[in-house]
């Protein structure tokens, strides 16, 4: 079935639809001109705002964040995926970083190490007046509010972060753009999102785990890099399933259950990051991606 509305990427018109979800009911239709997944109807910012309530961070909503402060472990994930962001930007300009904007910061884990373990500047950006009150009160500067609204700079971030965050977002594409602008000359970005195109994601469809009510757009690794690209980047690291490699997350399995539980939760993350790292061409198995910008 072919339908027409504006794609928010590309402002095409010709859209196709993809699929509903199984779980939630919405639509998904696919641009026909830049690829990309997107939720109709979007919903109203009102709506968007509402869905990063206190019970979205406490498990008693529809669906829900897992409270990193709750999580064993996590610290080790941040250090590894910061270390490998600060040897990514040292290779590609023969300094160290000074600073770090997290996008989404939730709770301010991750600015928490960057700042306690590698001395970097820590900024976050975050919609959640739950969450950021507990990011300010670790001594971190959040900027309230959506990426998409708030202003962030021009040439001020050494290293950017936007895990799990792009997908949420209404007009994806002109908040990279104000990411490239607030990135320092050399500067980097990371983006973490689900590959829609890999096997595991086909293989589920509607049922696939990631269409939820606050994802509001999706991409493959080739939608994605392109957006990168145009957004102003000239070079794309990727990483497939995720940059920091397969120790954290064993570690943070390990430390969060017990028993036999355990074990098979260890084995399961082995298989699935050794499955992950599985590709030919833009062909994954697995559906985990993470991609690093570079702004000359």
């Amino acid at each position: 079935m072919y339908f027409y509305m504006s794609c928010s990427i590309c402002s095409c018109s010709e859209v196709e639809f993809f699929l509903k979800s199984d779980v939630y009911g919405f639509d998904v239709y696919r641009c026909k001109n830049c690829g990309v997944l997107f939720r109709y109807p979007l919903p109203s910012n009102e709506e968007v705002v509402s869905f990063y309530d206190e019970g979205y961070y406490l498990g008693s909503s529809k669906y829900s964040y897992i409270d990193e402060r709750k999580v064993k472990g996590s610290e080790l994930v941040w250090e590894m995926r910061i270390k490998k962001l600060i040897q990514i930007f040292e290779m590609e300009n023969h300094r160290k970083p000074k600073n770090i904007l997290d996008v989404g910061c939730s709770f301010g884990g991750l600015l928490e190490v960057a700042r306690n373990k590698f001395g970097l500047i820590p900024v976050g950006v975050e919609v959640s007046e739950y969450s950021s009150s507990y990011a300010i009160e670790r001594g971190i500067e959040v900027i309230k509010g959506s990426i998409e609204s708030v202003e962030v700079g021009n040439d001020r971030f050494d290293i950017i972060t936007m895990i799990e965050v792009i997908e949420h977002l209404k007009h994806p594409y002109e908040v990279l753009k104000k990411i490239f602008d607030a990135n320092t000359k050399g500067g980097i970005l990371l983006v973490q999102t689900a590959n829609i195109d890999g096997i595991q994601s086909k293989f589920w469809g509607g049922k696939y785990h990631y269409y939820l009510p606050g994802h509001l757009h999706y991409f493959s690794n080739k939608t994605l890099r392109n957006l990168i690209f145009e957004a102003g980047y000239s070079k794309v690291y990727e990483f497939y399933p995720v940059e920091f490699g397969l120790l954290p997350k064993v570690v943070k399995v390990f430390l969060n259950n017990r028993g036999m539980s355990r074990m098979l939760k260890v084995l399961k993350t082995i298989t699935y990051h050794l499955l992950g790292k599985v590709r030919i061409g833009d062909i994954t198995l697995m559906s985990s991606m993470v991609m690093v910008g570079v702004k000359s």
